[in-house]
């Protein structure tokens, strides 16, 4: 095909093998990558493989490019397929003239100020928010929108610098401590969680499927297990299909792989019975957590491998979504609440709970350290079945039954550990 193509890869798994969807003698592909990432790519394939200890580090990675282009020819397309490197890619692509998602276009799928003002002018409801980069205007919204609040960074991911806000006194010690530069202020919307995960092509959905989350993203950072199941509700499903494709517009996502999260809570005051869909946030990239992973099992699509051949316009072909086929969930336990903790025995489960297909345990010995977010964890499990409800009977019974020993590192471990998670409730609303 003759293209000649730059990956910015900070992925240290097997997302990382490029070389199994990208044929590296059809195209000439260079990286540039992190020290933790090079393993996983293949270096009798690749043109050139340039390690950075800093991949924000834009100056740096211009200048790598810089040279890779004198070296070897401009570059026709650039794929950043984690949310933390589509700054950089966009960067790339307005220095050396390469078509795609430049910074204006990063900006609405990262800057969540620029992202939900897009997403309100198209005629969607979104939390009321602001950009507050002092205390002073953070006081401002407080007073104004009433406790709780979000606090959070513009452009995070993972729930990285999240705070819900439900006091004064929390709002006085997180302002002795926060910098505020990037930050900005929103609603807080009570209301059941969904994530939508969906690829487009063109400007055309080719599939979605929405889910219903146990707990939230930042619940499980904090300490709490997280859930999530495949919705088969075929109203809401065409219900929340309609409001991702008019997100997708509002943002100009044509071309990519999606992960939207959005509110699903009672009417406002006035305006009649029934529910309403309320925008949180999206990413221009497939889903984080066991996301990729429960895809490919039980419906059969890579949704990192559709990511990079929709954005370097391959033709694709999946099937819509079968809401009469299987229904998928998952189950990620969190990190014991003492870290580092070094783990002892946990418990497999596999045969003993029904529709659950595979499971991801920590092997005896490894250190859980409090900083794996969602793919280091304490044990994740996926389900398949026939009804929404069998997922979550499934995933309540996995609660019940695990168990994972452990013991604090430096310390001698004990004859019993105790479990991680106790309480159901907390993952199943």
């Amino acid at each position: 095909m003759n293209r000649h193509i730059l990956i910015i890869n900070r992925w240290t798994n097997s997302f990382a093998e490029y070389h199994r969807y990208l044929d590296h003698t059809a195209d000439r592909v260079a990286y540039l990558t992190t020290a933790a990432g090079r393993p996983p790519l293949d270096g009798e394939l690749a043109e050139d493989i340039r390690v950075l200890s800093d991949l924000s580090d834009t100056g740096e990675v211009l200048a790598q490019t810089a040279q890779l282009v004198e070296l070897y020819g401009p570059f026709t397309h650039v794929l950043a397929l984690s949310e933390f490197d589509l700054e950089p890619a966009g960067e790339i692509r307005r220095r050396f003239g390469i078509p795609g998602r430049g910074p204006d276009e990063v900006a609405a799928v990262r800057d969540k100020v620029v992202m939900k003002g897009l997403v309100a002018a198209a005629g969607l409801r979104v939390p009321a928010f602001r950009e507050t980069p002092t205390a002073a205007l953070v006081r401002e919204f407080a007073a104004r929108h009433g406790y709780p609040f979000v606090l959070k960074p513009r452009a995070g991911a993972d729930s990285q610098g999240v705070h819900v806000v439900r006091s004064e006194d929390r709002l006085d010690a997180l302002l002795n401590d926060a910098g505020l530069a990037d930050a900005q202020c929103e609603e807080f919307i009570d209301g059941a969680l969904y994530q939508i995960d969906g690829v487009m092509k063109d400007g055309k959905l080719l599939t979605s499927r929405a889910w219903r989350c146990g707990g939230s993203c930042l619940d499980f950072a904090t300490g709490t297990a997280f859930s999530s199941v495949a919705n088969d509700d075929r109203d809401f499903e065409k219900r929340v299909t309609d409001f991702a494709e008019r997100v997708c517009a509002a943002l100009a996502l044509t071309d990519d792989v999606f992960h939207l999260e959005v509110f699903r809570t009672p009417q406002a005051p006035g305006k009649g019975d029934g529910d309403d869909l309320v925008f949180l946030e999206i990413g221009a990239r497939a889903g984080g957590g066991q996301v990729r992973v429960v895809w490919e099992e039980v419906y059969g699509v890579d949704l990192v491998a559709a990511s990079a051949l929709v954005q370097l316009g391959e033709d694709l072909t999946i099937a819509p979504m079968d809401l009469d086929g299987p229904v998928a969930g998952y189950l990620m336990m969190p990190e014991p609440p003492v870290r580092p903790a070094v783990v002892d025995a946990v418990t497999s489960l596999v045969g003993r709970v029904p529709a659950l297909c595979s499971e991801t345990l920590p092997p005896p010995g490894t250190v859980l350290s409090g900083n794996g977010g969602a793919v280091h964890t304490a044990g994740t499990f996926r389900y398949r079945a026939g009804r929404s409800a069998d997922v979550e009977a499934a995933i309540r019974q996995t609660l019940a039954s695990y168990r994972l020993d452990w013991h604090p590192q430096g310390e001698q471990p004990a004859d019993t550990g105790e479990p991680v998670t106790r309480e159901a409730a907390h993952v199943i609303g």
